[in-house]
This record gives structure tokens, sequence and C-alpha cells, in this order.
């Protein structure tokens, strides 16, 4: 970010979200369509994992900047910060801001994202050094143990019909 930009007249965040895709109308107009902060990983069976196995997800990464009065090339850094507080390599991207109030830059970025660990996983937004944001996604995993009844075994004890019924 230029040193000399006084703080307070932008660059200004307007969006930050993480969903399944970004409509991008006809005239210029975005739509983020279905927010994502939440996946939850259900492994069903006699015998599920208990640790989660490593599973991808698509995902749409959107970015909204106003310049306000920030002008110039500014370089763009999304971090990863998994629960482990480990942080693969960010993405980077230079971005150009016109210096005039009321124009955006939006930076859209579909991934195909691979967990292979629950809990909160952090995607930090940088303009140069300031961290505009931070974006949480919360991955929940659970394991559900389901009985397997071959034919002919008849209702599981739980279905039975109480004693004297």
């Amino acid at each position: 970010m230029a040193a000399d930009m006084p703080l307070g007249q932008g660059p200004y965040l307007v969006a930050a979200c993480l969903c399944e895709r970004v409509l991008d109308e006809k005239d210029g107009v975005k739509s983020a369509i279905r927010f994502v902060d939440r996946i939850t990983r259900t492994m069903v069976g006699p015998s599920p994992a208990k640790e989660m196995e490593p599973f991808e997800y698509p995902l749409t990464l959107l970015i909204k900047l106003k310049s306000g009065w920030a002008r110039g090339a500014y370089d763009l850094q999304i971090r990863l910060v998994k629960p482990s507080g480990e942080s693969p390599t960010p993405f980077q991207r230079t971005i150009y801001l016109e210096g005039e109030e009321d124009r955006s830059t939006d930076v859209v970025v579909n991934m195909r994202m691979k967990f292979d660990t629950p809990g909160v996983h952090w995607f930090d937004v940088y303009l140069g050094e300031l961290c505009m944001t931070r974006i949480p996604l919360r991955i929940v995993y659970i394991p559900q143990v389901r009985q397997v009844r071959r034919p002919g075994e008849g209702q599981p004890p739980d279905q039975l019909p109480p004693a004297g019924a």
C-alpha cells in the first residue's frame, strides 16, 4: 500500500466473503450466491473414521474495494491460516485503484480447496502490509455410526415396542 496515503482516505473494504459462486451480470453488477461460512462433513457407516479424511470443496472468494483517494498498483494477498496455525503459500495479485472516491475494484477467486482438518480456517485479506479483514470458515466433522441390518434380522432393540404393550 502506498506509504503516503493518509489514514481514512481509502481504500475501503466493501465486501469480503466466501460463497458458492459469483454472478457477473450484463450491467456489471456482481451477485454473491450462497454464502459459505460452515462446511459439515458427515461420514456414515458401521465404523466411520474417527479422524476426518481430507476432502476437496469448491469455493469462490469475493473481495470488493472502493478506492477512496487511493491511486495506483497495490499488492493483494490472501493468506489461509489453518486451525493448526500452518499457513500455505498465499494467493497474490496486483490490483489497480483509480483514486476516485466511488471507483471500485472487484477480485473474484474461484478455488478448489482441500481441507484435511476440522476447525476454523481463516482467510486473511492483506493490501500491502495492512490486514483489511479476516474471513472465518468452520469445517465440522461428524462421524455417525449406523448399524447395518441384514435381511431377516428384525427390528433393532431401540425400535422394539415397550414390554407389556
